[in-house]
């Protein structure tokens, strides 16, 4: 455990870098022909410009045809970079983390917005809209509005690693880039490949680099003299000072900061200031405690991996820190009585009444009371598609009880639910389209083991009803694959094209299911706008949506460009059994 006004996780950052930085210089140097590089780099300046003289240049450009070989897909769609993380499972924490940030890097047009603190960089990607987190420490504040493009790596931490040279773009250049963007889609290997051909062709832009050591006794204002770097708290604690209001994306940045770390430092930097530090910073690092305790307590409560115990792992750190003479006695006060606030405030009763509450009890007793007769004992396809068709009458009756004081009443919680398996598997495409269904949120993490695991949030009654749905689902992949192994498709076919067929035979399963949920959604929300007089779901989702946000969670879409062959028939068997799934038939007569 850390000392509790140190980096916090920058630390963890850097070694990550490194190691990223560790795996491309060897794939660059085992993998990637010297040949092709420098036969790439002639195809670009011939008859179009001289070869630079300087050798830093001549290195820029070689570096640059070196990333377009390590990330150049093959035809089936893989790359070097993929290939090689395929073949070498990582051999430490560390080392997979800084894989995993490799296999997810993306190339992205940017416009760099400023430096926020010694060692993170603000850019905004141009074509996503989205605000990114350089963990980088050379970009002066001078190049704050120019644009560029980067090859970037994301961390677990939200911050993102470049892999590639530093270089300005003209905007000749970015127009011509921005030719390539496809909205909701990340930048093509063609764009980075004419992108690098063109900056080549009109020379090298430099982004100005400087040093930021200098500045830091000033940001430290008082705090420990005696640091080099500022921690994350801190960054956050003078940009909160600096604001005239408590603006929302600094609310934001405290709650994805909320961690077993850095929550004990900022109790320990609360009791370290003293009057001499800058006014307001005392109060700040309060707020940011505060934000940090609820988002925890929020977490927990969500079924959040690794969550549940966090209080109680920050309340040992604090009191070792304190006992070894290195907390002020005030931080850990702060840190019980934030605690004391936020565990209580979370057991309160939520504004239904008395009467909504029983009702709801009683309909989530008779969901589980279904569960233990069909997911937890075995059942038939017929006993689980009765069973799904009670849960979703169930679910109607209820929301026309329902006003919108109620609902904007209700607490949101999550449950989680564990797969048992490390990869990836068809079925797992239902999973946005059940929490449709549901009206609520889903997303995917792995617990200790490495396996992957669902959370569903959302109101009480809604997440239990998705963990039903969700045994009923993977009880129906079970069924029907094991009849679609018994028919004429399957048995007709030898070695790996069964594997194939089965694959397709599962992923139309999924597609079909997840089409089915889609349409019955839709007819289910029109009729309950009509029987309860306002739009019952897009009030769950703005109330949802609000308690998400309190959870400072930092989420990302997963994305696969691999090409799988598809066995037709057996896809359009899969895709006719989902087809049958009727989660409220029951609804219909």
């Amino acid at each position: 455990m850390p000392a509790p006004h140190t980096r916090g996780s920058f630390a963890a950052d850097f070694e990550i870098l490194e190691a990223i930085g560790r795996n491309v210089d060897e794939l660059v140097e085992r993998f990637v022909p010297a040949g092709a590089v420098q036969k790439t780099v002639r195809r670009w300046l011939l008859g179009h410009a001289e070869p630079p003289e300087s050798r830093d240049a001549l290195l820029w450009l070689m570096t640059l045809a070196a990333d377009l070989e390590l990330f150049t897909p093959s035809a089936s769609g893989r790359t070097l970079v993929d290939r090689h993380l395929n073949r070498n499972p990582p051999s430490s924490k560390l080392e997979r983390a800084a894989r995993e940030a490799l296999a997810a890097a993306e190339f992205r047009l940017v416009r760099i917005i400023g430096r926020e603190g010694p060692e993170v960089v603000v850019l905004k990607d141009l074509i996503s809209q989205e605000g990114l987190r350089l963990l980088d420490a050379r970009i002066a504040p001078e190049a704050t509005g120019l644009s560029s493009a980067m090859r970037l790596c994301p961390l677990a931490s939200g911050r993102q690693v470049l892999i590639t040279p530093l270089f300005a773009l003209d905007e000749e250049c970015l127009a011509h880039a921005m030719k390539f963007a496809r909205p909701g889609q990340p930048l093509s290997h063609r764009c980075a490949t004419n992108l690098y051909r063109d900056v080549a062709r009109r020379g090298f832009l430099p982004i100005p680099k400087t040093r930021l050591s200098q500045d830091t006794e000033a940001l430290l204002s008082g705090l420990s003299a005696s640091e080099a770097e500022l921690s994350e708290v801190e960054h956050l604690a003078m940009h909160w000072i600096g604001a005239k209001d408590e603006m929302e994306d600094l609310v934001l940045a405290a709650r994805q900061l909320a961690s077993v770390d850095n929550l004990v430092d900022a109790c320990g930097l609360y009791g370290q200031a003293g009057p001499h530090v800058q006014a307001g910073l005392k109060a700040a690092f309060e707020r940011i405690a505060d934000l940090q305790v609820e988002t925890l307590v929020q977490r927990a409560r969500a079924s959040v991996h690794g969550q549940a115990s966090a209080l109680d792992a920050a309340a040992a750190a604090i009191a070792g820190h304190v006992a070894r003479g290195e907390m002020e006695a005030s931080g850990q006060e702060l840190f019980q009585r934030l605690r004391l606030r936020w565990t209580f405030a979370s057991a309160r009763p939520s504004a239904n009444s008395a009467a909504a509450a029983t009702e709801l009890d009683r309909v989530i007793q008779r969901i589980q009371g279904l569960r233990a007769k069909t997911v937890d004992r075995g059942c038939t396809e017929e006993e689980a598609m009765t069973a799904a068709a009670k849960v979703a009458e169930l679910l109607d009756r209820y929301e026309l009880t329902l006003d919108e004081i109620t609902v904007k009443g209700s607490a949101c919680e999550g449950i989680g639910v564990e797969t048992g398996r490390k990869r990836r598997a068809p079925v797992d495409s239902c999973m946005s389209s059940l929490a449709h269904f549901c009206d609520c949120r889903a997303w995917s993490e792995e617990n200790e083991a490495g396996e992957l695991r669902y959370i569903f949030f959302g109101l009480k009654l809604d997440v239990e009803a998705a963990r039903f749905l969700h045994g009923l689902i993977e009880l129906t992949f079970e069924t029907e694959s094991a009849v679609f192994r018994r028919g004429e498709i399957y048995q007709e076919l030898r070695g790996g094209d069964r594997r194939i067929a089965l694959n397709s035979f599962q992923t139309g399963l999924a597609n079909g299911i997840s089409a089915k949920l889609m349409t019955l959604k839709s007819s289910r929300q029109g009729a309950s706008r009509r029987s309860s007089g306002f739009d019952l779901v897009a009030t769950k989702h703005k109330v949802v949506d609000e308690e998400v946000e309190k959870l400072g969670l930092n989420f990302s879409h997963r994305s696969t460009t691999t090409r799988r062959y598809v066995h037709g028939d057996a896809y359009a068997a899969g895709k006719a059994a989902g087809a049958q799934f009727e989660p409220n038939a029951a609804l219909a007569g």
